[in-house]
């Protein structure tokens, strides 16, 4: 794939963030359906936006570590975020995601999830992957089982308090 471009699906393309990706990260983080299922991760102006994007996107690239990318459309428009992660308590990498309201529900997410297994099973060498979503959110488990996962109980991702349900797919 030419530059940044990681993957292309029918409707979208996968790429790597850049530092003009900060106004779509501040849009995009600021969601009430973000901060509701993923969390407030703090990131309301451009300074914030460029921190938050040299953290998890730069770097992980820099180091050839598992890192999330930009969804856009072929048009160019950005929709979303969708990548890999490695969590300190997986021991294998985790399928995330996150999209703009307007473009849920359309099927973008398992086009563009349904291309990263695919990235993931022939050059991540795992046995499986992992993908962690709020209790509430009932849209990305309907996702998540649609794209292969199983459930396997709840999982204290982010708060002691609070559990998450973890999903994983097994590569055979």
């Amino acid at each position: 794939m030419p530059g940044n471009i990681i993957t292309v699906s029918k409707r979208c393309e996968i790429r790597k963030a850049t530092l003009d990706d900060a106004d779509f990260i501040i849009k995009l983080l600021n969601q009430q359906s973000f901060i509701e299922y993923i969390g407030d991760k703090k990131v309301n102006n451009h300074h914030t936006a460029i921190e938050y994007i040299e953290r998890s996107f730069l770097s992980p690239y820099k180091e050839g570590l598992c890192a999330p990318y930009i969804v856009y459309l072929q048009s160019g428009e950005a929709i979303g975020i969708a990548g890999f992660y490695q969590r300190p308590y997986l021991q294998e990498p985790d399928l995330g995601y996150a999209f703009l309201d307007d473009y849920t529900g359309r099927g973008l997410a398992f086009e563009t999830c349904e291309q990263l297994i695919a990235i993931a099973s022939e050059h991540l060498n795992i046995a499986k992957l992992h993908a962690i979503t709020d209790v509430e959110n009932h849209n990305s488990k309907k996702l998540l089982k649609r794209l292969g996962f199983e459930g396997n109980g709840k999982i204290f991702s982010q708060s002691p308090n609070k559990a998450d349900c973890l999903f994983t797919y097994y590569f055979c």
